[in-house]
């Protein structure tokens, strides 16, 4: 709920008429599936104005209204936002209101997205466009393409996705991982603009560090010391807390030991072999600083058990009991408010390194290519005027209205850029901006404007993710968005399913003492007879495809 909250998308407001085929100047999310046009007169309601619709001569909005169908799951659940389908929202009315292009949205019931999809898909009755189908479709867009479930763009994107084409086309690697391993453009996907820094990374109590006049850790020795001193000095129960995998959501806090954890980043890749982190002799080093700062009492002495943890529990960071954690950069101030002590100054630090100087390779990372995506089904019968429809988020004013609203209403232009009104920033029904942003905005096809989110981050918020976190750290080592086959995901979770439990189990008992560090080689060959090496190269089939694209 909490990440939902983060990263809802809001949009702009945009001129009363738009071509297919402008000019690109913005991006927004993908999504959407488009359905079968028809009018009470009988007449093809989507034939472009002035032009054909192979030409990408759409006009918006079109002289009659038109139906198209889609599926996607719900934009929120939260019953006081008043949202039971995007049609609710203000700036998908007004989306409506410009295209005359209406969508009947098939939204599955919370908690059974999954069912429901795969439902959908074995009906063989498809809506006219699909959200997300390169994660929930098994096999990825190339397989749904194979499986004539989903149809290739490639016919339709030169002319009626001008927009989206011309934006994914100013970086090679953009480009490509549009695409599927066969070559295929198989949907409009989300388009970061601009690209986003790093949003989690590893925090500190600052007030504490100024109080006993220590420097902000850099190595994970100087993390030794002060993490000691938090203990000693501060009287700090659980002086550093991560998650109950002995790590991070991205493999924050293992990077400065060259690998990811059994919290993210488990698989990465250098000079484009995959690697898996649990197996790594870097995670032995990581392993063995753990264990000594677990039996020295550093380390949250119950981390392993708080299995429904995924932040830190405010039990450990709002009391003192804990100095250091891994958190979301949007929620470093609110320890402030949530905290009985009013000296609590919690901010961002630089993950650990080595040695003084060392660059890291590992953090989180967010592709520009998103993963939320739309795709047109072979079921739609009008997939040109679906192309044109899906084209118009990554025009700037449909992108605005998207993610900023209405203008005027949400958000005024300033300085040639949009700006939230009070209606967000202090929402008259007292919303929190991020829910306001729900309400009012919705994430449409294209251009991604995430930046919007900064207008209601602080000072530390804007230090972490713009300086703090890429301060020593790059991505590098990350894995591109690869897809498995069908075949080989079913074999991959398998392998995964075995060898992940394996993996977590031993790091706990590596971690508590309870298994000597000198048997790290012994559980790596266990791994290995558990399929190891073939679940490494199932990823590297996948990486070579990607990087043949």
């Amino acid at each position: 709920a909490l990440c939902a909250s983060l990263f809802a998308a809001c949009g702009g407001d945009g001129g009363s008429s738009s071509s297919a085929g402008g000019t690109s100047s913005a991006s927004s999310e993908a999504g959407g599936e488009s359905s079968e046009a028809g009018t009470e007169s009988g007449e093809d309601a989507s034939a472009p104005e002035g032009g054909d619709a192979a030409g990408g001569g759409y006009s918006f909005p079109l002289a009659e209204p038109v139906t198209l169908t889609a599926w996607r799951t719900a934009a929120t659940t939260d019953p006081k936002l008043g949202i039971v389908t995007y049609n609710d929202i203000e700036s998908v009315m007004e989306w409506e209101k410009r295209t005359n292009v209406h969508i009947d949205w098939q939204i599955p019931t919370s908690g059974q997205e999954t069912e429901n999809f795969n439902l959908m898909i074995t009906s063989g009755d498809y809506p006219d466009l699909i959200f997300d189908a390169n994660a929930r479709y098994v096999g990825g867009l190339g397989k749904a393409i194979q499986d004539g479930v989903v149809r290739p763009l490639d016919d339709m994107i030169e002319t009626l996705g001008k927009d989206y084409l011309a934006l994914i086309s100013q970086d090679e690697m953009v480009l490509k991982d549009c695409k599927t391993d066969d070559g295929q453009f198989g949907a409009v996907f989300a388009i970061n603009c601009p690209d986003q820094g790093p949003w989690y990374g590893m925090a500190m109590r600052q007030d504490w560090l100024t109080e006993l006049k220590l420097d902000t850790p850099v190595t994970y020795d100087d993390w030794h010391d002060v993490l000691t001193a938090f203990k000693e000095k501060k009287g700090a129960k659980a002086p550093l807390w991560l998650t109950y995998t002995a790590g991070d959501w991205f493999g924050v806090f293992s990077a400065g030991y060259g690998v990811g954890n059994l919290g993210g980043n488990t698989f990465f890749r250098v000079d484009n072999q995959v690697k898996y982190s649990p197996a790594e002799e870097g995670y032995k080093k990581y392993l063995t600083t753990l264990h000594q700062w677990y039996s020295e009492g550093l380390l949250d002495a119950d981390y392993y058990t708080r299995t429904t943890s995924t932040t830190v529990p405010e039990t450990l960071a709002n009391t003192g009991d804990s100095g250091a954690w891994p958190d979301i950069y949007t929620l470093l101030s609110i320890h402030t408010t949530a905290s009985e002590d009013p000296n609590i100054d919690v901010v961002a630090v630089p993950a650990p390194v080595e040695k003084e100087g060392d660059q890291l390779h590992l953090r989180q990372y967010n592709w520009t290519r998103g993963t939320d995506c739309c795709a047109i089904s072979t079921s739609c019968e009008n997939p040109e005027l679906a192309m044109a429809w899906l084209n118009l988020g990554s025009q700037q004013d449909f992108a605005y209205l998207a993610y900023y609203g209405i203008e005027g209403e949400t958000h005024t232009i300033e300085d040639g850029k949009p700006v939230f009104t009070d209606k967000v920033l202090n929402n008259p029904e007292g919303l929190v901006p991020n829910d306001a942003m729900i309400k009012y905005c919705w994430r449409s096809p294209g251009m991604y404007i995430w930046d919007r989110e900064l207008q209601t981050a602080d000072e530390k918020s804007l230090a972490a993710i713009n300086d703090i976190w890429v301060s020593n750290a790059d991505g590098d080592y990350m894995m591109p968005n690869v897809t498995l086959t069908a075949e080989e995901g079913t074999r991959y979770a398998t392998l995964l399913g075995d060898i992940k439990t394996y993996a977590e189990e031993m790091t706990t008992k590596f971690i508590l003492g309870d298994e000597p560090l000198e048997n790290f080689d012994s559980y790596v060959e266990s791994m290995k007879g558990m399929g190891l090496e073939e679940m490494i190269s199932l990823q590297q089939a996948a990486l070579d495809r990607f990087n043949a694209r």
